[in-house]
């Protein structure tokens, strides 16, 4: 155990000398300050345990030093002996004791009495440590506590596990504690993350229900003799429109950054040209249940992309998952290509090209959306930006479709079109956000499905046994490759929502 730090605090060379001599002989370390001063420095480099203190001094006196060590939250039970002349300045003191100081001591002392003095306070300063560090490990019990009961915690936040190393009763009533507050903090995780996993399902299944209407829709548009662009155009309008108003009524248009202008551009180029355009060229040409087949093939797609670029794990049941998927695409191709035309097969063949659209979508978004801007503002300037793409490519192809022709089914149909578009996008991103990239892309799951069923309900078509089996082993291979499991710490809340850094990108 090291000696016990002493600061002498004296204007005067020989009783600093003196007493610096007297404590050193008693086994304490001894440090002297010349003046008030000169030792509220010294007690800035470093902790000491008691202090010798002259009241008479010129500048700062000792006075002035016992008021600014009793306001300081850090020195104030640093115990203080004062140092004087008893024969003239009993009422010096007097006064420094009222103000704080523990003692004092004669400047003719002697030194069994300064041992004494000096014992008695170093004494008194222990236990006032010892109370100190008491209250200290109550406090850090207590803090914990509060914490579990408001529910704002985690297993690290408790900050416990030094105070469960003590093998005193504070020490095995923290590690008691701590291994409650463990357990519930486990239950309660397993619980959120289930809350979590239904929240993701259902807006999974919003998704995928809305998307799989996208290829019958389009067939719809499509067999009323709209052209793709011009579609493209229109939809991309009313969509950005029903955006618009959504924003505006709560509360105002977000403010971008030149990075996250460029971030819609290129997202209104993939999805609002690339992507809408492919779909409705593609709905005129490939039956809608096989269409809707062939992007079921996002979710493996996002995997594979993923994989290469090390966001997920390799692993050989995601990689049977995979190949499976494929077989099971392969198999509906086969079958339908089986008998057509060289020209229906070259648009089924032509079909590929869509998930690559829509897997690109899911990873891009997931990796760089801008966090600050909601779900519908988000969509709504995407497709704003997509909205003026178009046009460029309507008017320099000749492909607009006048405004009178949107007073037919078309019309409706590319209305219809439209708050699909919105309503899929819209759960997309907020899915995206509670799910990552590789959950969302599972959305696929329902829209193979979704879109068989609203296939066969609005236009009649039909699926062969085998297009089912077909179905079943894409459905089965995405099961296999599964979403990413989160590892991401969890912080409970009481009212059940869930604190978690993005987990599945």
């Amino acid at each position: 155990m090291s000696a016990a730090r002493i600061l002498i605090i004296d204007d005067n060379l020989i009783n600093r000398k003196k007493l610096r001599l007297a404590v050193r002989s008693l086994g304490y370390d001894a440090e002297t300050a010349e003046d008030g001063a000169a030792g509220l420095n010294a007690l800035k480099t470093g902790p000491f345990d008691a202090i010798l203190l002259d009241i008479l001094m010129p500048g700062m006196d000792g006075f002035e030093v016992l008021k600014r060590l009793k306001s300081d939250a850090v020195l104030r039970d640093l115990p203080v002996i004062v140092v004087s002349d008893l024969e003239g300045d009993t009422k010096s003191v007097s006064a420094a004791i009222e103000m704080g100081a523990e003692d004092f001591l004669p400047k003719s002392f002697d030194p069994v009495i300064l041992n004494a003095r000096l014992k008695a306070c170093l004494r008194k300063k222990q236990f006032r440590d010892r109370e100190l560090e008491y209250f200290r490990r109550i406090n850090a019990l207590t803090n914990a506590a509060e914490r579990v009961e408001t529910g704002l915690f985690d297993e690290e936040s408790l900050n416990l596990a030094a105070e469960a190393r003590n093998n005193d009763p504070i020490g095995r009533l923290a590690m008691v504690f701590q291994g409650m507050a463990n357990e519930i903090h486990t239950r309660e995780v397993k619980l959120l993350r289930r809350i979590q996993t239904l929240q993701c399902s259902i807006l999974l299944l919003i998704c995928g229900g809305l998307a799989g209407l996208y290829p019958s829709l389009s067939r719809l548009a499509a067999g009323f003799g709209a052209n793709p662009i011009g579609m493209s155009f229109w939809v991309g309008l009313f969509a950005a429109g029903i955006c618009t108003v959504l924003v505006l009524f709560r509360g105002g248009l977000p403010k971008l950054s030149r990075s996250d202008v460029l971030f819609f551009i290129v997202w209104a180029f993939v999805v609002g040209i690339l992507q809408q355009i492919s779909i409705f060229v593609l709905s005129g040409h490939v039956q809608a249940t096989y269409l809707t087949l062939v992007l079921a093939l996002e979710g493996l797609l996002v995997f594979a992309f993923a994989a290469l670029m090390r966001l997920e794990d390799i692993v050989p049941m995601r990689i049977l998952g995979l190949l499976v998927g494929l077989v099971g695409v392969g198999i509906s191709l086969s079958e339908r290509m089986n008998g057509n035309s060289a020209d229906a097969n070259f648009w089924l063949l032509a079909s590929f090209v869509a998930p690559v659209f829509f897997a690109f979508e899911t990873i891009a978004v997931a990796a760089k959306r801008p966090e600050h801007i909601d779900p519908v503002g988000a969509v709504g300037i995407m497709f704003a930006f997509s909205t003026i793409l178009a046009f460029a490519l309507a008017l320099g192809t000749g492909n607009i479709i006048a405004p009178e022709k949107l007073l037919s089914p078309l019309g409706a149909t590319l209305a219809a079109l439209a708050f699909v578009t919105v309503g899929t996008n819209v759960t997309f991103f907020i899915l995206l956000k509670l799910g990552g990239g590789v959950f969302t892309s599972q959305k696929a799951y329902v829209t193979a499905l979704a879109g068989v069923l609203w296939g066969i309900v609005l236009l009649g078509e039909t699926m062969s046994s085998l297009a089912w089996g077909a179905i079943a082993l894409v459905l089965l291979g995405m099961y296999l490759v599964g979403a990413k499991t989160s590892n991401e710490p969890i912080t409970i809340k009481r009212n059940f929502g869930v604190q978690a850094n993005d987990t599945q990108t």
